[in-house]
């Protein structure tokens, strides 16, 4: 009888997330704290972020230059985020972070222009590429259909391929020969 107490209480024990996993956790939080910290203020503003953390990150970039205060303030803005969803908020900080990004959290993307919304199309799926250079063909007839099944399939091609400059020039040879052929009149 007291051997199925037992079993049942150490069962109980590894329902719950080990110490070493709750400390992974609270260092992910505060690491993402400090990558907070570093962001500008309209940056902050477009992520929703409540007033106790806006002010605990504000405090982290006027702390001295001592690694135990930086520490431990840290350690408190990991303890605010506790209650955050930390994947949502990861993607908003790192969308922040990326210099070539287009889009910001809580502004729309501006729209393509005619040239890469039309080189986007042709690229989005392989198997829908005939049906969208049909649909250029009708609406830019000087376009050519064989020149634009060459360059999507070696862009295709291309991608399959583990060397990253190939993409890159296969990419860059069907965009600039949709946008020497689509804006004329």
């Amino acid at each position: 009888m007291q051997g199925d107490s037992h079993s049942s209480d150490t069962d109980d024990l590894f329902d719950r997330p080990s110490k070493s996993q709750l400390k992974r956790d609270a260092t992910r939080l505060q690491d993402l704290g400090i990558r907070l910290a570093g962001l500008r203020p309209k940056q902050l503003d477009t992520l929703d972020l409540d007033d106790p953390l806006l002010k605990a990150i504000e405090d982290h970039k006027v702390l001295p230059n001592s690694y135990s205060a930086r520490k431990r303030h840290a350690q408190y803005i990991g303890k605010l985020m506790r209650g955050r969803d930390y994947p949502t908020l990861l993607a908003a900080v790192e969308e922040l972070e990326n210099p070539r990004s287009t889009t910001r959290p809580g502004v729309a993307p501006k729209a393509l222009n005619p040239t890469a919304q039309a080189c986007q199309d042709l690229l989005a799926d392989a198997d829908a590429c005939e049906g969208v250079i049909t649909r250029l063909l009708e609406s830019h007839p000087r376009l050519e259909r064989q020149t634009l099944r060459q360059l999507t399939r070696a862009c295709f091609s291309a991608l399959k391929k583990p060397d990253e400059t190939g993409v890159k020039k296969s990419r860059n040879k069907l965009s600039h020969y949709v946008s020497q052929n689509l804006n004329w009149p």
